[in-house]
């Protein structure tokens, strides 16, 4: 006990005889030092707790659907950061984007016919009366997995979009806008660490959030997670210590899962759009009138950005975009054709929720330069198929018809 007082009373006079400069530089090794023995001491006991949790082989996928990137050279997280989310699910349900590391959870979202599900999805209500949230677990785990899902569909998405900004980044320390300019290496590094951050916090596991995002004052692990480098109250040191070791071990396998998205600027997709009858049954056309969503946007969609602007590819699809931007067709109304007792049957149902589905493709067009720290990719889409599929439920399972996209007949207005 002697020895350490008088250590930490030489300590405290070597502190006053040297420059502020050193003083400085002395203060941060020091910190520095007892940072990294804290961290140790933690990773320990962490490494206990999530040993048995290691991954197994990842293999590579289509990078055009689900997939796992292999890791070079079998380069898998630390113990500490294998903990993935305890919600069960069945992978044939969703389309899984596996994760390349543990300190990361899978992607998962709703498929139709194979591709990603967007639009309008499946919120989980009730079966029987789809105006209801239905408050089972099953459902909330479901609604949150998916939720999460698109997330992180979306933050892969602007990371590949954002890849020379990337190579701008600066990876050595995090970028401070100097105040009264714009400059352009400024603007995409600080973009760039912004992206990375998000994806980090949203996308990583508690055990990595851990080590990346909690200040643990207490010392007993409860701390609050908080979007900020180093956690809450971080000071500028550790949060920038936090920003490179975070890049030093992630960054390269993070790009590389992002490349499975929009990997060639574009990605197809099945584009759904919660739709209503307009007006009554017309039993002189033998069926409802419904509006082409190509412009309207649904309350229920996700993750608009990918079909803000529809830009036709083919002679049908440009022929939709003729006939909808004259002012006699402009609200887009055309014919679904049911019979007379399908469709009594169909609005006396009480459980029924229109989903119209289109298999389309976005694609990538450029980014918006009023604001270069602010994420702006812009992105069109057009039809790859010729027909719309009318169905029942959220699930699209109960479908009722189609709509064939070269043989439209239109209502023009009253």
């Amino acid at each position: 006990m002697g020895n350490n007082r008088a250590y930490m009373l030489i300590m405290a006079g070597l502190v006053f005889t040297i420059s502020p400069k050193a003083n400085a530089q002395f203060f941060k090794k020091l910190k520095q030092q007892a940072e990294e023995k804290l961290l140790k001491k933690a990773n320990n006991g962490i490494d206990v707790v999530f040993t048995e949790n290691k991954s197994g082989t990842k293999e590579a996928g289509d990078a055009k659907g689900p997939v796992t990137v292999k890791n070079d050279q079998d380069k898998s997280a630390s113990p500490k950061a294998v903990e993935q989310s305890k919600t069960t699910y069945n992978e044939s349900d969703y389309l899984v984007y596996k994760s390349p590391d543990p300190a990361f959870k899978d992607i998962v979202i709703q498929k139709h016919k194979g591709l990603p599900r967007f639009g309008a999805v499946d919120f989980y209500m009730k079966r029987d009366n789809p105006k209801q949230v239905d408050l089972s677990k099953e459902a909330a785990d479901k609604r949150n997995l998916t939720g999460l899902g698109y997330t992180g569909f979306a933050h892969l998405v602007r990371i590949h979009m954002l890849k020379e900004h990337f190579k701008a980044m600066d990876k050595t320390t995090l970028t401070q806008q100097t105040k009264g300019k714009i400059i352009e290496q400024e603007a995409k590094s600080s973009l760039a660490q912004k992206v990375l951050k998000e994806f980090a916090f949203d996308m990583g596991t508690d055990a990595l959030k851990r080590e990346y995002f909690m200040n643990d004052w207490s010392g007993d692990g409860k701390s609050p997670f908080v979007r900020k480098w180093g956690g809450h109250q971080a000071d500028d040191f550790t949060e920038n210590e936090r920003y490179v070791s975070f890049v030093d071990k992630y960054l390269d396998t993070i790009l590389k899962w992002s490349e499975a998205f929009f990997s060639d600027g574009t990605e197809d997709f099945q584009l759904v759009h919660d739709i209503k009858f307009h007006g009554q049954y017309d039993f002189d056309k033998g069926g409802f009138w419904i509006q082409l969503p190509l412009r309207s946007k649904s309350i229920k969609v996700s993750s608009l950005d990918y079909f803000s602007e529809f830009l036709p590819q083919t002679p049908y699809g440009q022929e939709i975009a003729n006939k909808t931007s004259q002012v006699e067709y402009i609200n887009g109304y055309v014919l679904f054709k049911i019979a007379p007792e399908k469709a009594e049957a169909l609005i006396n149902d009480k459980s029924v929720l229109l989903q119209l589905t289109m298999k389309v493709r976005s694609v990538f067009k450029d980014f918006q330069t009023d604001n270069p720290f602010v994420y702006g990719a812009r992105y069109s889409y057009h039809f790859l198929e010729p027909a719309m599929e009318l169905y029942s439920n959220a699930e699209l399972t109960q479908k009722i018809g189609e709509i064939d996209l070269q043989d439209l007949i239109y209502k023009g207005s009253n």
